[in-house]
């Protein structure tokens, strides 16, 4: 079981990440804000971040910036998501350092996929002997 922290101010969109996550037997950690999201991810060490840019408090290219300043953060994926899914705004986030970005709104699939990619399954007790 991963933990992913979930940044993300719109409710609805909160909600479908929330039952993704869980579906897919992951520990989800939520957050509304960009620097409440600085200090939860420094605090708890997620195995992934879904990010959305366009956060209060601390947009989010300024918490992709100030989060990779540790080194331990560099190993962390970082998800951007984004209604605004100009290719600018695509590039502009994976350039300031996200590994993969996801347009809202998006399928269930579609976030499971990124999930997947990003956190391989252990292989079960079963399969590693």
């Amino acid at each position: 079981m991963a933990r992913v922290l979930i940044v993300e101010d719109d409710p609805a969109s909160m909600d479908l990440a929330l039952r993704i996550v869980r579906l897919e037997k992951h520990e989800p950690i939520t957050t509304a804000d960009g620097e409440t999201a600085l200090a939860v991810a420094r605090a708890v060490r997620p195995d992934l971040i879904l990010l959305d840019l366009h956060i209060p408090r601390l947009d989010g290219w300024g918490f992709v910036a100030k989060f990779r300043q540790d080194e331990a953060a560099k190993r962390v994926p970082v998800i951007a998501v984004s209604a605004s899914a100009t290719p600018p705004e695509r590039d502009r986030a994976l350039r300031t350092g996200c590994d993969d970005f996801l347009a809202k709104p998006y399928y269930p699939e579609q976030l499971r996929a990124i999930l997947e990619k990003h956190l391989p399954r252990k292989p079960a007790l079963a399969e590693r002997r």
